[in-house]
Formats: C-alpha cells, sequence, structure tokens
C-alpha cells in the first residue's frame, strides 16, 4: 500500500512538509520542516483488535524510525529564531490507532470497507537520541507520518474489494 497506487502516498521514504511543537511553559516552539521519514515499511503489526466498541476496531504497530530534515527553533527572549538541520532516530515507538469503520456493498456486487475518523496514541519505549524535548518531537513525527498510513489505508479498503485481503465467513 505504500508504493503510490490508485492514489496512495509514498510512506517509505515518507515526506513530511512541516511538524509544529510548542512548549508554552517554555515559551519555545519549534517548526520541523522538510522531513524525511524512513523504516515505515518494517513497521511490525503487533495487534489487531476488533470489537472496542461500537463498529470500532484498532491496531497496535511497533517501529523505528529514522529522520532527517530542518528545525527552526523560536524562543520569546530572541527575535531571531534559531535554524539548524536535525537528524533523529525514533526507536522502539508504539502506534496505537482505533477507528471506526463500516462495510457497504458497491454498485458492482462486491463489499467494501469505509473506514471514519481514526485516533492516534503514540508510545515511546525508548527516549529517541535527541538532544532537547525528543518525547514531544518524536510524537508529533510518528503521528503526521500514521495519519499518511491510515489515509493510504482508508483509500485502500474503499477501493479494492474485501475479498481480496479477507477472507469472508458466509
Amino acid at each position: 500500500m505504500d508504493a503510490g497506487h490508485l492514489g496512495m502516498k509514498p510512506i517509505d521514504p515518507a515526506t513530511i512538509n512541516s511538524v509544529t511543537v510548542a512548549i508554552p511553559e517554555l515559551q519555545m516552539s519549534f517548526l520541523l520542516r522538510n522531513l524525511n521519514v524512513t523504516g515505515a515499511r518494517w513497521t511490525k503489526l503487533v495487534e489487531r483488535r476488533f470489537g472496542l466498541g461500537i463498529d470500532k476496531s484498532g491496531v497496535l504497530f511497533h517501529s523505528d524510525l529514522h529522520v532527517t530534515g530542518d528545525i527552526i527553533m523560536t524562543s520569546a527572549g530572541r527575535l531571531d529564531p534559531y535554524f539548524a538541520s536535525i537528524t533523529m532516530d525514533i526507536q522502539g515507538v508504539e502506534t496505537n490507532i482505533t477507528y471506526s469503520w463500516r462495510g457497504q456493498r458497491g454498485i458492482d456486487n462486491y463489499d467494501y470497507i469505509l473506514l471514519g475518523k481514526e485516533r492516534i496514541a503514540v508510545r515511546n519505549t525508548r527516549t529517541p537520541s535527541f538532544f532537547l524535548q525528543p518525547k514531544h518531537i518524536s510524537n508529533e513525527i510518528t503521528a503526521a507520518l500514521m495519519h499518511s498510513i491510515v489515509d493510504n489505508f482508508r483509500l485502500f479498503a474503499r477501493t479494492v474489494p474485501v475479498h481480496h485481503y479477507y477472507k469472508l465467513y458466509q
């Protein structure tokens, strides 16, 4: 699902245009631009969960990601922002994605899955190798990447009939 077929975005390497992290208590903000994220192809599906409520399901992923890009830091005590390049390894990150779904029969008489709004929760099992507020930044980068993956699956599920990727029981 990451090859760019059917209008899907490539996810490895993924390009994330911008991620913003604000830390009000320190009067700082970080803007990460032109991020190149690799490693999504080796993300492991740890668990699939069904029946998490009314029409809700979920997945748990485990990822090791490598990120390069530009970082811009602004603070309240300085007019000019700081600019730098960043390289960061995000290892052992777990992503819990829950989503609503429903099935629908198409005009071609095949069944399709329609995904609703997703909720993404990111938890790092290790501190990423980065110098300042690593968990905020790595969580935002991981969440942005996972939104792209869910968007790809959403497009895939409504375009490809279910019988091609799930065994259906009558």
